[in-house]
């Protein structure tokens, strides 16, 4: 078992050339950064905003995916292939705490849009069923055999 300032020691040595014997917490370090990276890109496209979702997507995707590579393949310079999931681990957790808080930042900044929209499907909900009674009524005793 090692301590949290062991591997703090082993994440910021330059050049320490790790492989999944002498750092096997590096997957769950780049997973953690991955998942960081994720959600201050989020809060950074909720607070901006944006709303052009796939370019904020495209973006956090590559950044999500391509800056912790540059960590372990150039600052650590780590033995990629001794690990077996190294290059992509992480990835979709990233993406999706991204997406959360985007959404979430989003759906705060939107929140009149988000009461109109009710009440415009809740006037058409009850048309459609007002109407639907209407029909029915009408019907009754009209048919023919």
């Amino acid at each position: 078992m090692t301590t949290s300032s062991s591997v703090l020691k082993k994440a910021c040595k330059f050049a320490s050339r790790p492989d999944a014997s002498t750092f096997p917490e590096l997957i769950t370090l780049v997973t953690w950064l991955r998942i960081i990276i994720g959600a201050m890109y989020g809060v950074s496209l909720g607070i901006r905003n944006e709303n052009r979702g796939l370019v904020g997507l495209t973006l956090g995707l590559n950044v999500i995916a391509f800056a912790p590579m540059l960590y372990f393949n150039g600052y650590l310079m780590a033995n990629v292939d001794s690990y077996k999931n190294l290059r992509f681990v992480g990835v979709v957790n990233g993406l999706a705490i991204m997406l959360l808080i985007w959404i979430t930042f989003f759906t705060w900044a939107h929140s009149e849009e988000e009461i109109s929209m009710q009440k415009v499907l809740t006037d058409a909900m009850i048309a459609a069923s007002e109407d639907a009674g209407s029909t029915e009524e009408t019907s009754v005793g009209t048919d023919e055999f």
